[in-house]
């Protein structure tokens, strides 16, 4: 390399690293010229001087020819411009330099979207199949050169979005040469399986600003996105691509989707209770959608068919018609019934579409129910009568599937009570306690509990899988919350209490004013405190309570606990330190249901029945794994039974050997049925911090109904069988059709190009290049200099010194000798 003839390199060697290719060189470099922004002027004026000196020794010599032959003129005056140039030399400062030179890789961001509409099949494949918009996608990056071709100039990072932005893969231009290291030689499956369409939102305007603003070595060549076009929440992503024209990052967009409106009937959600009762009338209610249907009508029928029975046909329960009024219409309906007999009981909404449906997988969902004989066996305990506690325990006696006793704990001898059994003290025994399902404390007194009660209360939620409803209140929570005796009591609950007592810390928090409840997004999808039959009817009942006065101020959650809702009251703290009013957590294998204050009796000033539907549901939720577990020697839990495409669902089992002592193994296997009848094994490693239980994993990909199922240990031909609902949000379907508007409008406003099939991208067409060719690369080179060579710089000026005294001695000895002054 030559920079202003000051600078000579040579490669000497050639590494690369990640995204960095590093060439290694020996500099020699005039350091004097260095130090000047244009060592031309240096090299002018030096030069004239040794051109001035060099002519003046030529001159005085040959002034003096007529005393020296000519081979001795020029002897002498060589000997002379030696030394000048030998002196020049050392002025310029010779030095020698071990230089890297760092070539940096461009990178290229594969954007792919993985939110739900990704799973609408209208990609089409050949004239009679189509396949969905993301499997498309994984086979075109799966099977085509495009990743190879992109890694040619480029480090390429595959990512994918839904409500966030997720790095998926990577590959470094410099390890192209390395086939395991190449799209095309990599084990495929390992990113091909996180391309999935499970979110349940489409940042993409989130996304396209992650990438822009992520720090990395190189510069950013382009973006290339893979969607839809979707976008139904968080930042424009417009004003991202300006910023990405601004930054020269274009936005290479592919479109994937129909262009044209589908006509599409769909059931979008089927909601059933978890368990029923004999001859007692049950509710199915479902959301139908239709899409090119405006103005139609379709009927929609409830079978109904034993669960046990893979394949059977179901039998019509009911049917409805129902008639779209506009397009993309999602309209509700309700089904009523009255199961006959014990088990478990598939029900499936089905809609008779007509032949014009083009997608006829989505007009059918399933869901289970457990049809119940038993009573559930309640133990109201109350410090005092207090509102909930009287509505609560009159309601339950009208019950018929309730069975209810009664602990108020500071009512005199001989006071009546309108329960089944009035009891003076806590059980005793473990009959009595462990024949009830579910526990219900109105800020209870814990302190009249033995340590013999506390532990049996202790071992009946966590081995007994009971349910526990606990109050906090104004009169008796302080007294034992910080007591050190009643740790135990502590540890059931879903919240942490402050260690000590302050003004502001733990303590009834009250207001003048009612305050509405906060509810999380837990808490939302959470049925057992829906007050509608949909979880849209259940927030707008929730918005007109006008909310309660008080919440128990606690420090917060516990690790694993759910929080279902905050009181509100913005006197209380920021959002994040808000009481928690309404949570949850496992125990063991009980569920422990928490509420910061005995106020939801002020429900009934809008309704009656919303508070009586409210606790009914409370009571079940929290007692299901009792009378759900289907066997005495264990039971299956999952933390709520319905969730959203996309979701992780925790799940736990509880397990005794037939001699009822807790089962020890490592871990246990468990078998998840999805809604399309495959299967995979779930493996439900031991909890460590108690023995018997197990906790395992795994993520719902489809809408339906799942099954999971565990086998008893050691008991032949019985298991434990949980299911749950998956519901699609109806977000990512309003609008399935391709925004082409928006794709053309990112690609032009960023400076890149659109291109309308994944086809024309990989092969291009006649207005577009192929995008690996469109996309240039754009490396960036840095010289990172080395420290001079000590040992050469040494040797160096020990040279010029001779030349220099070698020359100017020899010099002088032959004018001596030739007698010249």
């Amino acid at each position: 390399m030559i920079n202003h003839a000051q600078q000579f390199a040579s490669l000497i060697a050639q590494t690369s690293a990640g995204s960095e290719q590093v060439r290694e060189m020996v500099v020699y470099e005039l350091s004097r010229l260095a130090k000047f922004d244009d060592p031309r002027v240096l090299w002018i004026v030096a030069g004239a001087s040794f051109l001035l000196l060099t002519l003046t020794a030529l001159w005085v010599y040959r002034r003096e020819r007529a005393s020296l032959s000519r081979p001795m003129r020029w002897l002498l005056s060589g000997l002379r411009v030696a030394a000048l140039a030998a002196l020049l030399l050392h002025f310029l400062g010779p030095e020698k330099r071990f230089d890297k030179q760092i070539e940096t890789n461009s990178e290229v961001f594969v954007l792919v979207d993985t939110s739900q509409s990704m799973s609408v099949e209208d990609e089409q494949t050949d004239e009679s199949s189509t396949a969905s918009r993301l499997d498309a996608i994984r086979e075109t990056l799966a099977a085509s050169p495009i990743l190879e071709k992109l890694q040619a100039n480029h480090d390429v990072i595959l990512a994918v979005f839904d409500q966030k932005l997720n790095r998926v893969m990577r590959w470094d231009r410099n390890a192209q040469e390395d086939s395991d290291d190449t799209p095309e030689g990599s084990d495929a499956g390992t990113w091909i399986e996180q391309l999935l369409p499970s979110g349940v939102e489409t940042r993409l305007g989130n996304a396209l600003r992650d990438v822009l603003s992520e720090d990395r070595k190189g510069p950013l060549a382009g973006v290339i996105l893979c969607s839809d076009g979707g976008q139904n929440t968080g930042i424009e992503p417009l004003e991202v691509a300006d910023v990405a024209g601004e930054r020269e990052a274009p936005i290479y967009t592919i479109g994937v989707g129909s262009t044209e409106a589908r006509r599409n009937l769909r059931v979008q959600e089927v909601n059933a209770p978890s368990r029923v009762y004999p001859d007692d009338k049950a509710t199915v209610t479902c959301l139908i959608q239709g899409e090119g249907f405006r103005g139609r009508s379709v009927d929609v029928q409830l079978l109904a068919r034993d669960a046990g029975i893979e394949g059977a046909t179901g039998e019509q329960l009911s049917s409805e018609k129902i008639t779209f009024t506009s397009d993309g219409e999602v309209l509700p309906l309700k089904f009523e019934f009255e199961p006959v007999e014990v088990g478990r009981l598939a029900l499936e909404v089905i809609i008779d579409a007509p032949a014009d449906d083009q997608y006829q997988a989505d007009n059918r969902q399933e869901t289970e129910v457990e049809v119940v004989e038993s009573e559930s066996n309640v133990l109201l305990i109350a410090s005092g009568a207090a509102r909930d506690y009287r509505f609560l325990r009159n309601q339950l006696r009208r019950d018929q599937h309730m069975r209810v006793d009664v602990w108020l704990q500071l009512s005199p001898p001989g006071i009546s009570q309108d329960a089944d059994q009035l009891l003076t003290a806590f059980p005793e025994t473990k009959e009595e306690l462990y024949g009830y399902d579910c526990i219900v404390a109105f800020d209870p007194d814990w302190t009249l509990l033995d340590a013999q009660q506390v532990d049996m209360l202790e071992a009946w939620v966590a081995e007994e899988a009971g349910g526990l409803v606990v109050i906090a209140g104004p009169v008796h929570t302080a007294a034992w919350v910080q007591s050190p005796e009643h740790s135990a009591i502590r540890s059931l609950y879903p919240v942490e209490f402050q260690k000590r007592l302050t003004l502001l810390d733990d303590g009834l928090y009250g207001s003048s004013t009612p305050w509405p409840l906060d509810f999380s997004r837990d808490g939302e999808e959470s049925a057992f405190l829906w007050l509608g039959d949909t979880a849209s009817e259940s927030r707008l009942v929730w918005s007109e309570f006008d909310g309660v006065y008080g919440c128990y101020a606690v420090k917060g959650p516990k690790p694993g606990a759910r929080v279902l809702a905050r009181y509100s009251d913005p006197e209380a703290g920021i959002f994040a330190d808000r009481p928690v009013y309404l949570a949850e957590h496992f125990y063991g294998a009980g569920r422990v249901l928490y509420l910061g204050s005995s106020e939801l009796w002020r429900l009934r000033s809008l309704s009656v029945e919303y508070f009586e539907v409210l606790y009914t549901q409370l009571i079940r939720h929290v007692s299901q794994g009792r009378l759900l577990r289907g066997s005495s020697l264990g039971s299956l839990l999952v933390p709520k039974d319905r969730y959203t495409i996309g979701d992780d669902v925790v799940v736990r089992a509880q397990l005794s050997t037939v001699s009822r002592e807790p089962l020890v193994a490592d871990r246990v296997t468990a078998r998840v049925i999805a809604p399309d009848g495959m299967g995979r094994n779930l493996v439900l490693r031991a909890d460590e911090d108690r023995i018997g239980n197990f906790v395992g994993q795994f993520s719902v990909r489809q809408a339906g109904a799942y099954r999971i199922e565990l086998p008893v240990p050691d008991v032949i031909d019985e298991q434990l069988v949980r299911r749950l609902q998956v519901v699609a949000p109806n977000l990512e379907f309003d609008r399935t059709r391709r925004n082409e508007s928006l794709l053309a409008a990112l690609a032009k406003r960023s400076g890149g190009l659109y291109y309308t099939s994944l086809q024309s991208a990989v092969d291009g067409n006649e207005s577009l290049r192929p995008i690996a060719e469109a996309i240039e690369g754009r490396a960036e080179t840095q010289i990172r200099r080395g420290t001079p060579d000590r040992d050469f710089a040494k040797w160096l000026n020990q040279l010029l010194l001779g030349v220099i005294c070698g020359a100017l001695c020899l010099e002088w000895i032959l004018r001596r000798l030739m007698r010249l002054a």
